[in-house]
């Protein structure tokens, strides 16, 4: 009787721990054929921030033991032995929470500010909390973000206690620890994997042939990003040169002072 599998391909296990950034999506999603399961994912970013499927899995259901037979799995797999080299984004999934802590203590753990967000608005809602919220988000500093804070305690001291509950390193750019080199606030790219037409399909179909249907998707993505990068016109992929030169743009502003014994 079929319970699970877990697969990681070869091109894609040498991908990652070769060029990827240390940063993982960890997200699930039911099948919706005969057999109901959870097809579990593992998806990292690759240099141009597109999506960057690493691992998948089938289970029988979602829960702390299913969560961490395959992240012990993908921990062998990606040679995950430091904690503080690893950065996970996750939507706090069933058991996987209490996985991650079990398997990598004092990781840095980040959940979806989308998530924590659809949480906030069902007690507080209004344009002006709102907006203050997703500041604090993108705050690049403690200083600007502990302000932000001080702002939303003004509007309304309940939602200032709700978000104080909640570990700053794990939804504001200000607490992100700088390992993995992402400020990345959503889990949308495992959500751009559920979503694509491709993998919708192959998720209404008998296991065996979903399984296939994904092996072929990702070799076929693979492809056609190693085509796509033979055209790239300089040594960064266009998504990541367009944030390079919308920084550049934004420096023009910039003032330098000096600020004595060589200092500015």
């Amino acid at each position: 009787m079929f319970r699970r599998i877990y697969i990681c391909l070869a091109a894609c296990r040498k991908g990652w721990l070769a060029a990827c950034r240390p940063i993982i999506d960890l997200d699930s999603c039911h099948t919706k054929g005969y057999h109901k399961c959870q097809l579990m994912w593992a998806i990292g970013i690759d240099s141009d921030n597109g999506y960057y499927p690493i691992a998948y899995g089938v289970v029988e259901k979602e829960c702390y033991e299913t969560w961490r037979w395959f992240l012990e799995l993908l921990k062998i797999d990606l040679k995950l032995e430091n904690p503080l080299r690893i950065t996970f984004m996750t939507d706090r999934q069933k058991g996987l929470v209490e996985a991650i802590a079990v398997l990598w203590e004092r990781c840095e753990h980040r959940n979806c500010v989308r998530h924590l967000y659809a949480n906030f608005k069902k007690r507080f809602r209004g344009d002006k909390i709102r907006y203050k919220i997703w500041q604090a988000t993108r705050c690049s500093n403690v200083n600007d973000f502990n302000n932000v804070m001080e702002d939303i305690k003004g509007i309304s001291e309940s939602a200032w206690l709700w978000l104080s509950d909640k570990l700053a390193s794990t939804w504001t750019k200000s607490h992100f620890s700088e390992y993995s080199k992402c400020d990345m606030l959503l889990n949308n790219l495992c959500e751009l994997v559920n979503g694509d037409r491709t993998i919708l399909e192959a998720r209404s179909a008998p296991i065996w042939t979903m399984l296939e249907l994904i092996r072929v998707k990702i070799m076929n993505r693979r492809a056609k990003r190693r085509a796509d990068i033979e055209k790239w016109y300089d040594n960064v992929g266009p998504k990541v040169s367009e944030i390079m030169e919308l920084a550049a743009k934004n420096s023009r502003e910039f003032v330098c002072h000096w600020g004595g014994e060589g200092n500015w």
